[in-house]
């Protein structure tokens, strides 16, 4: 069959750090049939097995158990990304060596080029030569090509390690096209041996007595060490210190220096055929910290973010689910419960209060509002918590809670300081600009929908099981 287009899937792949050299092997999640609030089940699923010497699959198995760390080194989630090719205006297949050899191509034919970068030191102080980027230009080898960002206010030949790709090499009995993104460690990076003091003879920083080669910022060049935001800036961040520093009580910070290795790019594919057509197709890649609750999920994740994104804030009539809202409580719930609620709540803890920098700080902090608990002091308890979304959830499955979606917070309501605004859910979590976090329009809309039409009409999807 013809190659008319190409596709990567998925179009957008997350890694997670990790510093064994072993990748986690693959798992899925599964809710227990003997505990259905509980923590979710850890199902082993197939995993390929990379040759670290040619590239290829070298087995395919499933594992009896997850194994999470080799000793204190965790391991990394390394993704694949998968090459499609259109073979007809409705046919989407896996590009391998036979439709390649069909259009008398080799795996050769096909080229990956990968840019990664992290943006972050750039976004606060608008430096473009804080831009730190890593490129590896088009290859077709199936070695491992590292992923070095390098930004012009480094030290000479300084780099930050981003990870590493690699062009799966096919075989016969594995002919599919695969690029595989292995990130690194997850370590911190710096511009001086010495923090940044007001007195300017700083003091040794721990972070780097041992690991000296992790300083790479030049701060003769660069403005980073030392820097404070710019309350006056249009591209002030929210909130606008979130970088590690030296504080004032009452003030900004000022800069240590710090840079990490988390990051994110473009991954591009190219096939040119016999005639000259040139195909490609791109999908994106980014890396972030380890799920050190993998048997739980989020109640708002980039995934419901997309979802949206893709679809729109509203769901269809005959896409109505009791199921679908209640998961969205169960993720509350799996928030809820890895939270200590007395703290994060604001509660006075043993004669002291704002121990921790909770959602109640930031609104403090932000707007001057007075500090107090967000809810009564006496109801958060973290098994009363617990127990409150288990019984909505249970309501919610059985279709006897069209009250529920009145007490979400819409995303319009993030500024709302009252003590009512405060305790609208999910509560005491925050969003990435420190107001109260929101669920998404979509997902408020699967709830209230499925609320109102098990109110009026009985289930909200015929067959479904309580």
């Amino acid at each position: 069959m013809p190659i008319l287009g190409l596709r990567i899937l998925p179009p957008f792949a997350i890694g997670r750090f990790g510093s064994s050299p072993n990748p986690l092997e693959a798992f899925e999640l599964k809710l227990r049939d003997d505990d259905p609030l509980g923590f979710r089940e850890i199902v082993p699923q197939e995993t390929l097995k990379i040759d670290p010497q040619s590239g290829a699959i070298i087995d395919i198995y499933t594992p009896l158990y997850i194994q999470f760390r080799d000793g204190e080194q965790i391991r990394p989630v390394a993704p694949f990304l998968e090459v499609f090719a259109l073979t007809s205006p409705d046919t989407l297949e896996p590009l391998t060596l036979k439709l390649l050899e069909d259009e008398g191509l080799s795996a050769e034919a096909v080229q990956w080029q990968v840019t990664a970068g992290n943006l972050k030191v750039f976004r606060q102080t608008g430096d473009n030569d804080d831009k730190v980027v890593a490129q590896v230009d088009w290859f077709n080898d199936h070695g491992s090509h590292e992923l070095h960002g390098k930004c012009n206010n480094f030290l000479t030949d300084k780099f930050i390690s981003f990870g590493n790709v690699r062009y799966v090499y096919p075989t016969p009995e594995h002919p599919e096209i695969r690029l595989r993104f292995t990130p690194t460690a997850g370590l911190i990076y710096g511009a001086d041996k010495k923090r940044w003091t007001p007195t300017g003879d700083g003091i040794e920083d721990p972070v780097f007595k041992d690991h000296p080669e992790r300083i790479v910022y030049d701060s003769h060049r660069g403005k980073w060490r030392g820097f404070q935001s710019d309350l006056n800036s249009v591209t002030l961040t929210n909130p606008s210190d979130i970088y590690e520093g030296f504080r004032y009580p009452d003030q900004l910070a000022t800069s240590w220096g710090y840079l990490d290795d988390v990051c994110d790019g473009p991954v591009a594919v190219r096939l040119t055929l016999k005639d000259g057509t040139a195909l490609s197709a791109r999908a994106w890649i980014s890396s972030g910290m380890p799920a050190f609750a993998p048997d739980s999920e989020p109640v708002r994740t980039v995934a419901d973010d997309l979802e949206q994104l893709m679809l729109g804030p509203n769901i269809q009539d005959d896409e109505i689910s009791l199921d679908a809202a209640a998961e969205i409580v169960r993720r509350g719930l799996e928030s809820v419960r890895l939270m200590n609620t007395l703290v994060m709540n604001g509660n006075n803890i043993d004669g002291r209060i704002n121990i921790a920098h909770t959602l109640g700080t930031q609104d403090s902090n932000d707007t001057g509002r007075a500090f107090a608990p967000i809810m009564a002091a006496s109801l958060v308890d973290n098994l009363a918590v617990r127990s409150l979304h288990e019984r909505i959830y249970t309501a919610l499955k059985s279709g006897s809670a069209p009250w529920f979606d009145q007490v979400l917070r819409r995303p319009e309501e993030v500024g709302d300081l009252s003590d009512k605004g405060r305790r609208k859910m999910p509560p005491m979590l925050r969003g990435a600009e420190s107001r109260g976090l929101a669920l998404t329009r979509r997902q408020i809309d699967k709830v209230e929908k499925a609320a109102t039409q098990s109110l009026f009409h009985g289930k909200a999807k015929a067959g479904e099981q309580s």
